[in-house]
């Protein structure tokens, strides 16, 4: 089982460490030995435990580690910033109520759900699988420009944050400075990485956890480049692999119902399968 690790990185062995931690594969076995790769630098030797990662998938491969709330640029012709988070959230949870089976039980709960239905928020969606990682990285790819897979070491984040290595879900007290609704100048500034309060089936299915950006808007980008110890990796996939890869992925399990366990998941599988739309 994984645990916490009490070590940052290591070399692997024997290959050079590339000074932007980006690395290139193009068919499903040379993504494996790039996880892998990814699993050994980050577990301390001698332990017989290993590291789990954290993995996020990319369809393009230039985009950032930037959550939706800050990607957004201007609302209405005024910036973005001037409207705030509690006035999304209190806005959805006014409207959002006829349509839930039962009312989420905190502000996390809402702003997890926010995120689910694809509303802006400060959080970014990682999941513990590669392979699920993988699979959204090329399943709506057009085949132009390469796609990505970010990995990170969970605990590595948050001991930029606390200082020490510390893993907890979204209702710890530790969780309260990044909390939901908070005036901007009252959230912590760095990321941190986290797990749901409390899981849906679709989380279950994509193993999914995550982190959630402070008031540094470029925040995980920023530790990307914080030295050759930094626990962030890119495995950068070409556009000319992506069609193979995402075959390969089928024929290994990872397919829409599989990540997506809902109607509509089901029938995207079987579309592609019987029109390979």
């Amino acid at each position: 089982m994984p645990r916490s690790p009490r070590t940052a990185s290591r070399t692997s062995r024997g290959r050079t460490r590339r000074p932007d931690r980006t690395y290139r594969f193009d068919d499903l076995a040379g993504f494996m030995m790039e996880v892998e790769r990814v699993v050994h630098d980050w577990t301390p030797p001698r332990v017989e435990w290993y590291l789990q990662p954290w993995f996020r998938g990319h369809v393009d491969a230039t985009w950032s580690l930037s959550p939706g709330l800050y990607r957004l640029r201007t609302v209405r012709g005024l910036g973005a910033e001037y409207y705030t988070e509690q006035e999304l959230l209190d806005s959805f949870k006014l409207r959002a109520p006829p349509y839930l089976p039962r009312l989420p039980r905190s502000d996390w709960e809402w702003l997890f759900l926010m995120q689910h239905y694809g509303l802006p928020t400060r959080l970014l969606d990682w999941t513990e699988s590669a392979l699920v990682a993988l699979y959204f990285a090329v399943a709506e790819h057009d085949g132009r420009g390469d796609s990505a897979v970010w990995a990170i070491n969970p605990w590595w984040i948050n001991k930029q944050a606390f200082g020490k290595y510390e893993l907890f879900s979204a209702d710890s007290p530790c969780a309260a400075p990044w909390a939901p609704g908070k005036l901007a100048d009252k959230v912590a500034r760095a990321p941190i990485a986290l797990r749901p309060a409390h899981e849906s089936a679709r989380i279950q299915a994509q193993r999914g956890v995550f982190t959630i950006h402070g008031s540094e808007r470029g925040g995980l980008d920023a530790l990307a480049e914080a030295g050759d110890d930094a626990c962030i990796r890119k495995l950068v996939l070409p556009g000319g692999a992506v069609a193979s890869v995402r075959r390969e992925l089928s024929v290994a399990g990872i397919s829409e119902s599989a990540v997506f366990p809902e109607l509509p998941g089901l029938c995207r599988d079987l579309k592609r399968f019987f029109f390979g739309a």
